[in-house]
């Protein structure tokens, strides 16, 4: 027994002391030891003042072990075993193990307090001697908090500490988390009848509320991205142009002779002369046919015979043919053009990629936002 047991009501700690009393009618000497003990109660209490026990509100109790992070209290004390307190448990093998109180819920006749443990330990087997709870208050301290509620910090440990909740985007109660409820209301997302959002910072980075970012809880934004957008199509710019110069043909042909053939067409004349040399041949370029008034050719004179023996028509059949005939050339000449301006068509460039990641180097850590 110890100053858990004392009582609001005076009239009611009469007999509450291991030693002595404070009845009406006692003999001194008991009168003496109550006082005593009193005394030695109030001194043990101060050696671990941060902790006191309150039972079920007016004097100790037997608390009923549920499970290794529940345990029921016959009375309704849920303004006192508040979301947030810290507890200090000495269960049934006598180990003592300390503590936060994660929910706490009354339901006639019982108060129903949910505790999570410091270093995943848990309530052991058997009947728990004592519950105290932390003689700072969880709501409306008289401590100021290091960290005021919505605050929101980096957390490096595997588990969360006192009065603090991930920022994970989770519902939580609005009754448990009441100053929560009230700051963030439905910024982070539309609350239920009994629950709210907290603010969901997994995977992600924050940036600062201002001009460009300017609502409060908007999120954005991805870890990897498609390049994208227009290439701009490539034109050709140039002037018309004139080709210019002079062209020099030169050059020669093989010697030839003309073949018959290739001679124009032209006939010989036969002559024949009356000095006794019959059927000679005359060159003569100048030569003038005549005809004798006696029909017949006479001495030196000259009579042109066809061969076909009429008088005066002394010619051959008709030889060569003109066909055509190559000569050496040397020769000069000019290029005469016109402007040209250069068409086609340019195929307009496209991009073929892959998404990309924009992350930096990292460390994961937690988020977690105070209560």
């Amino acid at each position: 027994m110890g100053i858990e047991n004392y009582r609001i009501s005076p009239a009611n700690n009469q007999n509450v002391l291991a030693t002595g009393s404070v009845a009406e009618n006692t003999a001194p000497s008991t009168l003496n030891d109550g006082v005593r003990q009193s005394l030695a109660d109030t001194k043990n209490w101060y050696l671990d003042a941060e902790w006191i026990e309150i039972g079920n509100g007016e004097t100790a109790t037997t608390y009923t072990r549920v499970s290794g992070t529940t345990i029921t209290i016959g009375a309704n004390v849920i303004s006192q075993y508040h979301v947030g307190r810290r507890v200090k448990i000495k269960d049934g093998t006598g180990t003592t193990i300390y503590g936060q109180i994660t929910s706490s819920n009354y339901t006639s006749p019982n108060t129903t307090v949910v505790m999570n443990f410091d270093n995943s330990t848990s309530i052991g087997s058997g009947t728990i001697t004592s519950v105290k709870l932390g003689i700072v208050s969880a709501l409306n301290s008289s401590i100021a908090p290091t960290a005021p509620t919505g605050s929101i910090i980096m957390w490096s440990g595997a588990t969360i500490i006192d009065n603090w909740l991930y920022a994970d985007g989770t519902m939580v109660s609005k009754t448990t988390y009441s100053n929560l409820w009230n700051l963030l209301g439905s910024t982070y997302g539309t609350p239920s009848g009994s629950d709210f959002y907290l603010p969901n910072l997994k995977d992600k980075f924050v940036i600062g509320k201002g001009a460009t970012y300017n609502t409060l809880g908007a999120t954005g934004g991805a870890s990897t991205v498609t390049p994208s957008g227009t290439n701009s199509a490539p034109t050709f710019t140039g002037t018309a142009s004139t080709p210019t110069g002079t062209i020099t043909v030169a050059g020669t042909t093989a010697n030839h002779s003309l073949t018959e053939s290739q001679m124009p067409s032209h006939q010989h004349f036969i002559t024949n002369t009356g000095n006794g040399f019959p059927n000679q041949l005359i060159s003569n370029p100048t030569f003038t046919m005549t005809s004798n008034s006696n029909g017949g050719a006479g001495n030196n004179d000259y009579t042109g015979f066809s061969i076909n023996a009429v008088a005066n028509a002394g010619k051959t059949n008709s030889v060569g043919s003109g066909t055509g005939h190559n000569h050496s050339l040397s020769a000069t000449g000019s290029f005469t053009g016109v402007e040209s301006t250069p068409e086609g068509t340019i195929n307009t460039p496209t991009f073929t990629g892959a998404s990309a990641s924009i992350i930096n180097p990292y460390i994961a850590l937690s988020y977690i936002i105070k209560t």
